[in-house]
């Protein structure tokens, strides 16, 4: 997997948080059990808050009757926590929803730092349920689950806690270690404190919201039957990234495509042993500005072999997490710090596919020379060099053992996704949605259906086009082991999964030359066996919703959109579905060369279906914000109705033509358990 290689930022857009205190107490205030005859556990650590809300937890001043404690001014221009002092520390137990159950069980007040330790009477076990917290105005909380001895009261805590009732765990019964690290992991994230603790939480949610609710999912989730999925796999991604250079006046659209192979073996209680050999990967990016002159690179790696292993956790709700540590990487004039990421692989309920969007990137840096050897050999945290940011859709199919050409029949929708960079030309994205039969002799013919095409310019113009794709047809040549080695009588890179009922085609092409004709495209061509003339009942049914697509706005703006892994839609009938997503995009505004933003909203919208006997498939739904806009989801479903592969596009006035659509992309619907 190529993002074992390149671990990243959920959302690498600020600099570093300042955590007082963080991982214990250097002084505390006094502490007052409500028990006093009963001492045991000795917690502590550093209650922090953003600075614009500090006042919020400490007490009233005597001295000032209902005015607030004084804030020093100078904190007032610090950006990052601050200390609370004098607030009132309380132990409590709370149940699944958050709220206390029972007395409060011991008392203390933090200490001019902002420290504080209490005694947690004899026999309370630590545990998820056991909070440390404290009050300000209007009822705001910031609280910690007592899991361990050093205990920080700050956002990251208070963030942590209600993502874990967000996700029905039984707290109770959490490991505490688990929990543990996931706090440390998440302090690793470069973040700035906001004004405010509802503007924090919305910023943690934004930046590492995904990361945590892939911990919390794994912590939480009963271990699964790790022999369903063992055997081996191969995959392949489409990776597409914003980049930017801080203010230098040029940025970057990126793209990588890869294809691994893996094996799952069953090392019990729900751990998975992974071996992955890397099969092959390109990159390319299109680096300047809107001035008519951006270049393109090109760099095809086209066997790559190389090896590692590590082990992932797979669940009952049929998710196979992996998770990647924090790194860093020097590389020249560059560092790169990439904070852990959490990959959260869904299984199809029906068969062995599992589908991921991974959210990761870079926060680059320039290097320094630290002991004058002519070397630079670590990164200057103040000389901050610009954000990458990258979302990849990646599929994952078992294989199977003795395949042969008959095992390849019937007749299969396919939807494409392919993007296309060119020197002094543009940035196209294509996809296409048509039909394929396979006729179990090693023959192959294509009916071709819808071509879908936006275009932006080397000076941001955009312009769209629709038309119909060509027909087609040859042989087909699949091999013992799943892999598809050639197509219409040319070389490929495809393969099928064990039940030959999914079939994948990546590919990848492109030229160096360094003479102004410089170009890259990737195209991913996936195809789902349909239905022969009676279309699944798909009534109270749920998806999980994988969207990966690109627009292009005619200001010259570029938006590279996609769902958080608990977006679901669900199937009232075979007429009408709901969605409820979490819809993110990574942004630039107004230009190529813009610095990169993340803009999240919910998406919660009824949708129109079609569905008929050959599985064709369309989803419409009204614009989100109320104005004329129609996203239109169409391609296919599965035979048996557990798998969706549809292409989204978004057409801005709603005129139905397309001659208005500026969004592109894929979307994966998969069958939860």
């Amino acid at each position: 997997m190529h993002s074992f290689k390149q671990l990243g930022l959920l959302s690498a857009i600020t600099a570093s948080l300042t955590l007082a205190g963080c991982g214990g107490s250097s002084s505390s205030g006094s502490s007052t059990d409500v028990t006093p005859e009963t001492e045991g556990t000795e917690v502590g650590g550093t209650v922090s808050a953003p600075g614009g809300m500090v006042a919020q937890f400490e007490p009233v001043s005597p001295f000032q009757l209902a005015a607030e404690f004084f804030i020093p001014s100078a904190a007032a221009s610090i950006t990052g926590l601050e200390p609370v002092e004098g607030a009132d520390v309380e132990l409590i137990r709370v149940d699944n929803d958050g709220n206390q159950v029972g007395e409060v069980l011991a008392r203390t007040t933090t200490s001019i730092t902002g420290d504080y330790t209490l005694n947690v009477p004899a026999g309370t076990s630590l545990a998820g349920n056991l909070i440390v917290r404290i009050t300000g105005s209007n009822n705001n909380q910031l609280r910690a689950q007592v899991v361990e001895q050093d205990v920080d009261i700050d956002p990251i805590s208070e963030f942590i806690l209600q993502k874990f009732i967000e996700q029905g765990a039984n707290l109770e019964t959490l490991e505490t270690d688990k929990v543990v690290k996931l706090q440390g992991q998440a302090e690793q994230f470069d973040l700035t404190a906001e004004a405010d603790l509802t503007n924090m939480l919305a910023t943690l949610d934004s930046q590492l919201g995904d990361f945590v609710e892939g911990q919390v999912d794994l912590i939480s989730t009963p271990e699964g039957d790790v022999t369903e999925i063992a055997g081996d796999f191969r995959s392949s991604a489409l990776n597409l990234g914003l980049h930017d250079s801080d203010g230098q006046g040029y940025g970057t659209f990126a793209m990588d495509i890869y294809g691994d192979s893996f094996s799952f073996s069953d090392n019990g209680e729900g751990e998975v042993g992974v071996t992955l050999d890397v099969g092959y990967s390109a990159y390319a990016n299109f680096v300047g500005a809107d001035d008519g002159t951006p270049w393109v690179n090109y760099f095809p790696e086209p066997d790559v072999n190389e090896s590692e292993s590590f082990v992932a956790t797979y669940t009952n709700n049929g998710v196979l997490t992996l998770e990647g540590e924090f790194e860093e990487e020097i590389d020249g004039d560059f560092g790169f710090r990439f904070p852990p990421v959490t990959y959260r692989l869904q299984k199809n309920t029906s068969n062995n596919l599992f589908f991921l969007l991974a959210q990761e990137a870079v926060v680059r840096y320039r290097t320094v020379d630290t002991n004058n050897d002519g070397q630079k050999d670590a990164i200057d945290p103040n000389q901050k060099d610009g954000d990458e940011i990258l979302r990849s859709l990646e599929y994952f199919a078992r294989l199977p053992e003795n395949a042969t050409a008959s095992d390849l029949s019937g007749d299969f929708g396919l939807v494409s996704l392919l993007t296309y960079l060119g020197e002094g030309s543009g940035i196209r994205v294509e996809s296409e949605t048509s039909t394929v039969n396979f006729d179990g002799s090693g023959n192959f013919v294509v009916t071709g259906g819808s071509l879908f095409e936006i275009f932006r310019d080397a000076t941001g113009n955009m312009t769209n086009l629709e038309g119909t794709a060509g027909d087609d047809s040859g042989s087909v040549t699949l091999e013992a082991d799943g892999t598809i080695s050639a197509i219409g009588g040319g070389a490929a890179n495809g393969f099928v999964n064990d039940t030959f009922d999914f079939v994948a085609v990546p590919n990848f092409n492109g030229t160096n030359p360094d003479d102004g004709t410089d170009f890259a495209e990737f195209n991913h061509s996936l195809m789902v066996k349909l239905p022969n003339g009676t279309a699944p009942d798909l009534t109270d049914r749920t998806y999980r919703v994988f969207l990966l697509s690109v627009t292009f706005e005619n200001d010259g703006s570029i938006y590279l959109n996609y769902t958080g892994f608990d977006s679901t839609l669900s199937f009232a009938s075979n007429e009408s579905a709901s969605i409820d997503a979490k819809y993110s995009s990574v942004v630039k505004s107004g230009s190529l060369a813009s610095e990169v933003g993340v803009e999240n909203f919910p998406l919660e919208n009824d949708l129109t279906v079609s569905l008929d006997g050959t599985g064709s498939l369309n989803l419409t739904a009204p614009q989100a914000s109320g104005g004329d806009g129609v996203t239109s989801m169409d391609g296919f479903m599965s035979a048996d109705g557990s798998l969706g592969l549809l292409r989204t596009s978004f057409d801005a006035d709603g005129a139905g033509s397309g001659a208005s659509f500026n969004e592109l992309g894929l979307v994966v619907l998969v069958e939860l358990p």
